[in-house]
């Protein structure tokens, strides 16, 4: 291993890891070979599309149906196994077939990189992430396959059950479709099956071991608690609100009328397919649409926005302050101050980088007639959350647009902490050794 990467911090390391498979990838792509009509794509291009794949975000500046040949759809593909994994898991199963245990560093590696609490066993969770997510991918690509031969046939029918399954359980949005789901947009069991593939992969890894391991040791941690509660408010909520937004469109099929909805209430937290044109949608709606892509899904897993469970303190803790208490409690569990502190620090970066993103894509990109600043806002929540829907302004996007979704597809993805760790550089001083006289600031 060369001697500048021993040398990294792990923060560092996950951002060279991301980096190295999204240059791979986007070499790749930039070659005849992965054309559809033998000729080379721009390497702009093939950035843009490898750091969305690698993001799992599903943002195209060329459709991936009509553009990439078979070839360059697999390259795709596997840079949305990898990213939706992550691409430590893969050095932890080379690690494994090669007899090799992982050292601290690595440890505290796969810690960061899928947010666990303890280097301990991670290396054992990793494999079985792996595992747990290639099975679901597995079952999904059969569901889907019941409903894809018969329509396209058992070659095509097949490969397009695999790319989706991966696709929505990866949270990614890559479809072959050329217009996402809209084709489907009256079959209630395809919408449910990616409805549940995409929610799969947004709950988290944490939550899902936790899950597995429920019936032997009874119990079932805080975070995952939180995450579950959230989760199932968020999907129920959106539904309804859905539901209550869209019932002029009632088609008198209330089981196709209720997985519409439910998928509309999923979606949004970072699968990016879609049945419908966002342009045509109330302004409600894309209010809505854009507050669940800013949430996200649960940490640790492949969804991006700032997470249900920091949601979830963030509420919880508004909750007590209106209250007039001083400590947020939850289940007889007291969250500690540094985890709150956090969620602030979380949710204020988020929305300063969605503003100062939006005000820049404001001044470089030409906006269509009768589309307001919501058609930019949309966009930048969009790739910071990783969700991969538009209004259409990413295939009209100009080298400067395009430079600045794919820094925001990467933030999304690897995290805004794990990004401010990377790059700090000063050495973390004990606040407690050195103590200042407090003085008031008015405020509010």
């Amino acid at each position: 291993m060369p001697q500048f990467i021993k040398q990294m911090k792990p923060p560092q390391m996950i951002i060279f890891g991301f980096l190295s498979v999204i240059l791979i990838g986007s070499i790749f792509l930039a070659l005849p070979i992965s054309d559809q009509n033998g000729q080379a794509t721009s390497y702009l291009d093939s950035l843009f599309m490898a750091v969305s794949a690698t993001c799992v975000t599903g943002l195209a500046v060329v459709n991936t149906a009509d553009h990439w040949n078979t070839f360059g759809q697999v390259i795709i593909l596997i840079m949305v196994e990898v990213g939706g994994l992550g691409f430590m898991s893969f050095l932890v199963l080379l690690l494994n077939m090669t007899g090799q245990h992982p050292s601290f560093k690595s440890k505290m590696l796969i810690r960061d990189a899928y947010n666990f609490t303890s280097i301990n066993n991670g290396d054992k969770l990793v494999k079985a992430i792996v595992k747990l997510s290639l099975v679901t991918q597995l079952i999904g690509a059969v569901l889907l396959s019941v409903d894809f031969i018969p329509k396209f046939g058992w070659g095509k029918g097949i490969w397009f059950s695999v790319f989706h399954a991966v696709s929505a359980h990866s949270n990614a949005g890559f479809d072959l479709f050329e217009t996402s789901l809209f084709q489907f947009r009256d079959n209630p069991y395809v919408l449910m099956i990616m409805s549940f593939l995409i929610l799969s992969g947004s709950f988290g890894f944490i939550v899902w071991f936790d899950l597995i391991s429920f019936w032997e040791v009874k119990k079932i941690t805080l975070h995952s608690r939180l995450a579950l509660t959230m989760t199932a408010i968020l999907v129920v909520a959106g539904t309804v609100l859905y539901s209550l937004l869209n019932i002029k469109s009632f088609n008198g099929h209330p089981l196709t009328f209720l997985a519409q909805n439910f998928f509309l209430s999923i979606t949004p937290r970072s699968g990016g397919f879609t049945f419908s044109n966002y342009n045509a949608t109330s302004y409600a709606s894309l209010v809505l649409t854009m507050v669940l892509m800013f949430i996200g899904g649960t940490s640790g897993s492949t969804a991006g926005g700032v997470k249900t469970t920091t949601f979830g303190v963030l509420v919880m803790n508004i909750r007590y302050i209106f209250s007039n208490r001083f400590k947020t409690i939850y289940h007889e569990r007291q969250i500690p101050r540094r985890t709150i502190r956090r969620v602030y620090e979380i949710i204020f970066i988020y929305l300063a980088i969605i503003f100062m993103f939006s005000f820049v894509l404001l001044i470089t990109e030409n906006l269509p007639l009768n589309n307001g600043i919501e058609y930019v806002f949309f966009e930048v929540i969009s790739a910071l959350a990783t969700v991969g829907l538009s209004l259409g302004l990413t295939p009209d996007l100009t080298a400067i647009g395009k430079l600045l979704i794919m820094v925001l597809m990467f933030i999304g993805r690897i995290g805004i902490m794990t990004v401010i760790y990377a790059l700090s550089s000063h050495a973390k001083v004990d606040e407690e050794l050195i103590r200042y006289p407090e003085e008031e600031i008015v405020v509010g």
